[in-house]
């Protein structure tokens, strides 16, 4: 269960061209139970959505300062979480200046524990919409205003216990993006130096459709299928036409594509949106590579599909049918031979 020990609700005020102002609380939110949920919403709708990115903090501090104030309300304990909020409120505001489209919204910042005790904070741009309710006493329909959850579009967090700890090979910050929107100055507001090697995404990613294939229990033949379609839509990105994880699940999962989203934005997967794929690392999603010092073998997963390739587990060992002619004829004059 996750454990939130602070939260605040600031506005930051903009229009388009216009020049950033904020509005600011000076205490923080009481902790119940509507805060509780709203935060603990977010947080598990920015787990969920797959278009995200990744990095580590900037090390220009001085035009990325959001890392200094984090430090002094988390770790140095400087700041209260009040004071800290109200600072990254004015970096916040500062950083939407340089982005004339940019707009404001409710900027929502809280701090907390998750289940597998790591610390973090979140911060998240959201905004009222309005909609129509059933008053329960009249049975009137009455206008209703409520947090616009369906679309949430600026969201990041911080691994605090990664960050703190100075792991210095893992990315601990996370971002949401959306291709073509002007909320890149949320990026640069948190200071996040996205960390993109196209092979290592790659990896990622390969390892990420192949958990999932398992997960779902598919029988061989849909597998192959699940991973060729995944292997056809990354194999036509490149460096004009990225990745997009939302278009891949929809092509490669179309009947619930959002479970597979859910799956490659799972802890632990953390896949950059919007990479270049790399064509060798792409090829373990449709074969087996192995080598020995005697040996080189590349299969096609359809050969254990089809027979062609037999895996013997208790002997580590693979079969290998239907040789073709040529290889058989030098194979039998080899053992003729040693006859």
């Amino acid at each position: 269960m996750t454990t939130i020990t602070g939260a605040v609700i600031h506005k930051l005020i903009k229009e388009p061209h216009g020049e950033a102002t904020v509005q600011q609380r000076d205490t923080e939110l009481k902790l119940n139970e509507p805060v509780r949920k709203l935060v603990d919403d977010i947080s598990a709708l920015y787990g969920e959505k797959a278009n995200k990115g990744y990095g580590q903090f900037e090390e220009d501090t001085l035009t990325f300062p959001s890392s200094t104030v984090l430090r002094e309300m988390f770790e140095t304990k400087a700041i209260s979480f009040i004071e800290g909020s109200q600072k990254l409120l004015a970096v916040l505001a500062g950083k939407a200046n340089q982005a004339a489209l940019s707009k404001g919204g409710y900027v929502l910042m809280a701090h907390g524990l998750n289940d597998a005790k790591v610390d973090w904070f979140l911060v998240a741009i959201i905004n009222n919409v309005s909609g129509s309710a059933v008053n329960e006493e009249t049975l009137e329909i009455e206008e209703a205003v409520h947090v616009d959850l369906e679309n949430l579009r600026v969201a990041g967090r911080v691994n605090l216990s990664t960050w703190l700890a100075g792991d210095q090979q893992t990315r601990y910050v996370g971002f949401l993006k959306h291709r073509g929107d002007v909320a890149d100055y949320f990026k640069y507001f948190l200071g996040c130096k996205v960390v993109v090697k196209d092979a290592e995404e790659t990896k990622r990613l390969v390892d990420g459709l192949l958990s999932f294939a398992r997960s779902e229990s598919l029988s061989a033949e849909a597998e192959d299928s699940f991973l060729r379609t995944a292997h056809g839509y990354c194999r036509n990105r490149g460096k004009d036409n990225p990745i997009s994880l939302e278009e891949l699940s929809n092509a490669a999962w179309p009947q619930e594509p959002t479970k597979l989203q859910r799956s490659l934005a799972a802890a632990g997967v953390e896949i950059n949106d919007g990479f270049v794929p790399d064509g060798r690392s792409l090829k373990s999603l449709l074969k087996f590579h192995g080598k020995t010092a005697f040996w080189s073998v590349d299969l096609d997963r359809r050969a254990f599909n089809n027979g062609s390739a037999v895996y013997i587990k208790e002997k580590g060992a693979i079969v290998l049918n239907n040789l073709p002619p040529a290889l058989k004829a030098e194979l039998d004059e080899e053992v003729r031979g040693d006859e």
